[in-house]
């Protein structure tokens, strides 16, 4: 009889060794050593070839295969080289001023996160524009075999081939290594969202009400009939309040208490069943390697802000997933039937004395 052989679940007290870390093929990263940019290079619609003349459609498809092999380091550096003094693409490593760390997609458009190590200060003031060089079918060198539209670099020009794209922006990031999904960007000033001294500040400035002293007091003593002279003025706006049946100012501002904890409350219960929800729709694009794990919290947040366009940039097509994944074998959809073999039992027939079982070691020996 041919051998046959099972993978069981080790033994209990068994011992098992963890990875103290990941190979490197599996640890692409990208680390912003100057100042990060975004630059407007591309949009979806048709594109005439430079040279020949070829009508290219850039549609999603195409950008996909952009940030897909981008993603996947099938043209490994990407470089952001600067245009010769013909205004033509050169990529000698002396002209080059940094490198593109990322790609990004929004509303029919692509942007290259460009990481200026060189000159930094120069983009978007003496350098207004850029060039995307693209490969229509790129080899990828380690397998020999076509990759598709690929990125190769994204050169600085002020004479650009392709017109009418968006200038430079500073892109807030940390020295930390860059991974190509977590960003924060500058917002402006004047849409900065107010500190608490701020808002203390303009209580003050309104009617001179004393936020910290009045908190202080409340919580010293107890007293609340500064706070309920505030919560009155606020109401009756002359100080006067008609309470009936002998309902007191505490009874008024312990109502007010209570009622903000209790909706409180309501809000982070609603929070946590709407993250859960939203954790639920990521797990699945996961499963289906559709979205790699690194990125879960940051699709998470996305998916609870609405930001759909932003989710679906980094989120790999169905069809072309950045992890394929076999088929799983078993039971699919509704049945009420549950598991048509008793796993247990049939476990430990396996390993019966019928059987010849063997347990793997720690240090690779078995025994039986």
């Amino acid at each position: 009889m041919n051998d046959v052989l099972f993978v069981v679940p080790c033994p209990a007290g068994d011992d098992y060794t963890e990875l103290s870390n990941v190979p490197v093929e599996l640890a692409r990263s990208r680390r912003v050593m100057g100042t990060l940019y975004r630059k407007h290079i591309l949009n979806e619609g048709p594109l005439i070839h430079p040279k020949t003349g070829e009508r290219i459609n850039i549609d999603g498809r195409f950008m996909d295969s952009l940030q897909r092999n981008f993603t996947a380091g099938i043209g490994d550096i990407v470089q952001v080289p600067l245009a010769n003094e013909k205004n033509e693409h050169v990529e000698t490593p002396a002209a080059n001023l940094g490198e593109v760390v990322g790609l990004e997609r929004k509303g029919g458009k692509m942007y290259a996160l460009i990481d200026a190590r060189q000159d930094p200060e120069k983009f978007g003031k003496t350098y207004l524009g850029a060039s995307a060089f693209l490969s229509t079918n790129y080899t990828d060198t380690s397998t020999g075999s076509k990759a598709g539209p690929t990125l190769l670099h994204v050169a600085v020009t002020n004479r650009p081939y392709v017109t009418n794209l968006e200038d430079y922006e500073p892109v807030a990031a940390s020295a930390a290594d860059y991974d190509g999904e977590d960003l924060v960007v500058l917002t402006p000033e004047e849409t900065m969202p107010r500190t608490r001294e701020e808002i203390i500040a303009e209580l003050r400035a309104l009617d001179g009400t004393d936020v910290d002293a009045l908190e202080a007091q409340a919580g010293r003593s107890g007293d609340v009939s500064q706070l309920t002279a505030a919560l009155t003025q606020a109401l009756g706006g002359d100080g006067n309040v008609a309470l009936a049946n002998g309902i007191t100012g505490d009874d008024l501002v312990g109502a007010v208490s209570e009622l903000a904890q209790l909706s409180n409350a309501q809000a982070e219960r609603i929070n946590s069943l709407e993250r859960d929800k939203a954790a639920v729709e990521v797990d699945k694009l996961i499963s289906v390697g559709r979205l790699l794990p690194k990125a879960r919290e940051r699709a998470i947040e996305m998916t609870l802000s609405g930001d759909t366009e932003g989710l679906a940039a980094f989120t790999a097509p169905a069809d072309s997933p950045y992890v394929k994944l076999d088929s799983p074998a078993g039971l699919t959809g509704d049945t009420d039937e549950g598991h048509v073999k008793d796993v247990d039992a049939e476990l430990a027939r396996l390993t019966s004395s019928d059987h010849t079982s063997r347990f793997f070691t720690q240090n690779g020996t078995t025994k039986r």
